[in-house]
């Protein structure tokens, strides 16, 4: 798992076999990546050894639209949004977000730690972002047999609507991970001085 190399997507990229026992996200990467690309609707990093391709994630900028999702009722939307920005600013429907339009690792490093790296990977992405503009969220549409898995990195769902779906709307509030940088920068610049 630590002897592989990483590089962005371009209309140059040739891409090693790669196989996460999903049609749908294999034929994203060999087929479609370097079209978004191009049109400026995702950034695709891919992860490769000697061998072949062992990941893969697309990330694209969006935002949290509460109001785009039913709830059932005006206090369900109100209490997320008391969840979601704890102070006075509750009049925002939507808030800044990076998408993560696809995420796959080959079946046979699946439930190794790379998932996780992964996920590392974007969350330190997004902190660095907020150096420049604001970003307040990781979003995913998850397919649900990818749940778990977002569940254990601290995702949590929008809303009980999407229950029945192929997918479900889930989000991660990257504040703490800012905020920790934040300090660790503060401690950092205090014992400079």
């Amino acid at each position: 798992m630590n002897n592989y190399v990483s590089f962005k997507v371009d209309n140059k990229s040739a891409f090693k076999p790669f196989d996460c026992g999903d049609k749908d996200l294999n034929e994203f990467l060999l087929e479609k990546s370097k079209h978004y690309n191009e049109e400026l609707l995702a950034t695709t990093i891919v992860f490769e050894n000697d061998v072949k391709t062992i990941a893969y994630y697309s990330i694209f900028n969006d935002s949290l639209d509460i109001e785009q999702f039913s709830f059932s009722s005006k206090n369900a939307i109100k209490r997320l949004i008391r969840k979601l920005v704890p102070h006075p600013k509750r009049h925002l429907k939507s808030f800044p977000a990076i998408k993560i339009r696809r995420l796959a690792v080959c079946k046979n490093l699946q439930k190794s730690g790379l998932g996780r790296k992964i996920m590392d990977n974007v969350i330190n992405y997004d902190i660095e972002q907020n150096e420049k503009c604001a970003c307040k969220f990781i979003i995913v549409d998850a397919y649900k047999k990818s749940l778990r898995y977002y569940e254990n990195m601290g995702f949590e769902y929008l809303s009980d609507n999407d229950l029945n779906e192929n997918t479900r709307q889930i989000y991660l509030d990257i504040s703490p991970y800012v905020n920790a940088k934040r300090e660790q920068k503060y401690i950092v610049d205090k014992k400079i001085q």
